[in-house]
Formats: structure tokens, C-alpha cells, sequence
């Protein structure tokens, strides 16, 4: 229970504080109402908010009502609880342990200065005191207590500004990772089987979610053989949701048509209609099996290479149209070349070739085509194992800024 005289200390602070909330809160105690009125004098005219204690008990009822008190001044020698005891419990409290502690002891009492000090005091005034002094002191600890309450509040708002900095990322990535599910989705979990071709292919994604992927489809009746292979510009969640809708416009346009051209322009008129930004650049070729005649069209896509086996040489299928998504209406011109028992058609992304370790170093179409013409003999899969084994030797470490996707047909 509250002293009557401390009901009237704090009934006064409380009806002075109105409008003057930002105030420091002086707790002073000492067991002679004299040196407290003058004290408090002091204190109250340096603008401080001053509670007062006669005894440690009371100074501690104080602390238990006070939630906001910046620093206690308090007397060494008292009866009961002394000042020493008042400190030990201060700094046992976890809500007023941080509390600033001021002891005064009287001069010689260095036995009371040194306990003080284990106990956690602040700093010590010795009686009879100088009031500059006694000011001085109070102002460095009030300030330093203010930088603290900073620190503290500052600390904080770090500490929930990080939280939801995690949180955000933490979300992001798991819709990257949902994007990249639907991506690798959309990539064939199978390849059909015949004894005119052989299919294999390589994947090697980037570390940032991209837009590679490719197709493959029986058409007439299982007759011909559809291969696509497409590059969403750009990469992230957009680019995913850009390659689903590539993905889309493909499936409904190459069953209405056995013309590579007329399938891009299809694809090219849909993405116009649907794409706010960005475009996609797609290699699409049909395979005869019955003649193993191939057409093809290109929507700004890299060539694609034929390795000739038989004979040891590379030909490039380079039609020119420009990439899918941005430009209405388009044409896309198709092209036909006879294919050959032994030839291997290598679709790729330019994440291949374009791949640098160094500014100046880039992996390059001239060593893909090497490596292909050394792999002649080697069976489809592991000579696109030995393509991708090559890019990562020689980017030495150095990860891949973009998706790189081969797709492999060898010609029976």
C-alpha cells in the first residue's frame, strides 16, 4: 500500500506532467525531509519531474506504480532497506534494471563505495555535495539514459523492419519455388519411342527462376514428330507464367496445323493478344518419320545444328522471322532439309553458348560445335551430358546467369 506522503508525490507529478509527458522522472531518496525538499528544489527547477522517498521501502513502492522513472538518487545510510539493498533490488527487477542509480555516501565510507559499485551503481556523490555538481552528474546519466531508451526503440524497429524483410523473402521464394515446380512441369517426363529416332535432353537451370522449356508431340496420327524448344526473355515469376502461356498457345496451335510457320504465327497472334510485356523466341521443327524429311520455322531463336555424322560436318537451319509476343501481324517463313540415317538435330537456349566466366570469355557456338563433332559415335543422351559436363568445366565454378536447355533428335 502507497504512504500518504507517497500519494500526494505522485498525485503532484501527475497533475504537473499534463502537457509535459517528455519531462525526465527523478526518484530521490533519503531518509531526512530536509535534504529531500532541497533537493527536490533543485531538481524542479532544472525541469525534472522529482518523486521522493523517505525510506527504501517507500522507494520501492514508488517503482512498483512508476512505470517511467529515468533515474533514482538515492542515500546510502538509511534504516530498514539502506541504499545498497534499494540498489540490489533495482537491478533485480526486470522492469527498472536498467534504471540509472545515483548513491550518496557520506566522505570516508569507501567500503559503502566499492559494494556500490559490485552491485551495479552508477556513479557516487559524497556529502556534504556541491549542487553544480549534483546537476552535472544527474544531466550525463539522464542523457545517457535517453541514448539507451534510442538504442533500444532503434534496435527494434531493426529487429521488426528484418522480421518482415525475412517474412517477404521467405514468401518469394516459395513462389519461386511453386514457379519453378509449374516450369519443370512443363517439360516432357517422357519421350515417344520409335526405330527411325532417338530423343534425350539436358536441363541445366539457373540460379534465378527462367523461361526456358521445350515440347514434344505426335502429330498425324503418330506419323510425324513435333519438337519445340522456347526462351521466355527475362527471368523471375513473370517469366514462368510467360513460358505456361508459350506452353498453352503451342498445344492448341501445333494440332491445327503441320506447318511450323503457320503454328508461330498462330502462337505470335495469341501472345500479342494476352502479353503486357516481354516475348518469347521458339525453334519449332516437324519430322517426317515415314521420308525423315524435316521443316522447320524460327521465331528468333538461335540456329539449330545438324550434325551430319556421316559425313563429319555441322549445317546450321537459320530462318529469319523475329521472336514471338511483340509485333502483329507476322509472318514466319518455314524452311525443309532432307535428314539422313546417323544425322543428330541439336536444339538449344543461348544460355549455352552466350554462358561467360569472364567478361571476355564467353563459352561460345564454335566449342559447342566442336564438342559435337568429338561425340560422332556417342548415343544422343551422353553426348548432351558431355555438352553440358564441358560448359560447367569451363565456367570453372562461375554459376550460370541463364537457363541453358538442349534438346537432342538423332536420325536413325
Amino acid at each position: 500500500m502507497m504512504t500518504g506522503r507517497m500519494q500526494a508525490t505522485t498525485a503532484s507529478r501527475n497533475d504537473s506532467a499534463a502537457g509535459q509527458d517528455d519531462l525526465p522522472v527523478l526518484l530521490v531518496v533519503d531518509d531526512d525531509p530536509d535534504i529531500l525538499r532541497v533537493v527536490r528544489f533543485y531538481l524542479t527547477k532544472q525541469r525534472y519531474h522529482v518523486l521522493t522517498a523517505e525510506s527504501g521501502q517507500e522507494a520501492l513502492d514508488v517503482l512498483a506504480h512508476e512505470p517511467e522513472i529515468d533515474l533514482i538518487l538515492s542515500d546510502v545510510m538509511m534504516p530498514e532497506i539502506n541504499g545498497l539493498d534499494l540498489l540490489k533490488a533495482v537491478r533485480g527487477d526486470p522492469d527498472h534494471g536498467d534504471i540509472p542509480v545515483i548513491l550518496i555516501s557520506a566522505e570516508g565510507e569507501t567500503s559503502k563505495k566499492v559494494a556500490g559499485l559490485n552491485l551495479g551503481a552508477d556513479d557516487f556523490i559524497t556529502k556534504p555535495f556541491n549542487f553544480d555538481e549534483l546537476m552535472a552528474r544527474v544531466r550525463n546519466h539522464i542523457r545517457l539514459r535517453r541514448l539507451q531508451k534510442e538504442v533500444v526503440v532503434a534496435s527494434k524497429q531493426v529487429l521488426q523492419a528484418n522480421t518482415m524483410l525475412q517474412q517477404q523473402n521467405d514468401r518469394f521464394l516459395e513462389d519461386l519455388e511453386a514457379a519453378r515446380g509449374m516450369q519443370m512441369a512443363l517439360m516432357p517426363d517422357s519421350f515417344p519411342r520409335h526405330e527411325t529416332f532417338e530423343l534425350g535432353s539436358r536441363y541445366l537451370p539457373a540460379e534465378r527462376l527462367g523461361g526456358d522449356f521445350f515440347d514434344v508431340v505426335q502429330l498425324d496420327g503418330g506419323r510425324k514428330l513435333g519438337v519445340m524448344i522456347a526462351d521466355v526473355c527475362g527471368h523471375g515469376i513473370t517469366a514462368a507464367f510467360i513460358t505456361a502461356m508459350t506452353k498453352i498457345t503451342f498445344q492448341s496451335a501445333c494440332h491445327e496445323s503441320l506447318d511450323p510457320g503457320e503454328v508461330l504465327a498462330q502462337m505470335n497472334r495469341e501472345l500479342n493478344a494476352n502479353l503486357r510485356n516481354g516475348f518469347v523466341t521458339v525453334f519449332y521443327g516437324i519430322l517426317d518419320i515415314a521420308d525423315r524429311s524435316f521443316t522447320y520455322a524460327s521465331g528468333g531463336h538461335p540456329p539449330l545444328l545438324v550434325h551430319r555424322r556421316r559425313e563429319g560436318r555441322i549445317i546450321e537451319l537459320m530462318p529469319q522471322a523475329t521472336f514471338l509476343g511483340s509485333f502483329e501481324p507476322m509472318e514466319f517463313p518455314s524452311g525443309s532439309v532432307a535428314l539422313q540415317g546417323g544425322d543428330r538435330v541439336i536444339y538449344y537456349t543461348d544460355g549455352l553458348y552466350e554462358s561467360q566466366r569472364a567478361p571476355d570469355q564467353e563459352f561460345g557456338l564454335a566449342r559447342v560445335t566442336e564438342l559435337l563433332l568429338g561425340q560422332g559415335d556417342a548415343a544422343i543422351q551422353p553426348t548432351l551430358d558431355r555438352l553440358v559436363e564441358a560448359l560447367v568445366e569451363f565456367m570453372g565454378g562461375t554459376a550460370v546467369e541463364d537457363d541453358i536447355t538442349i534438346v537432342g533428335l538423332d536420325i536413325r
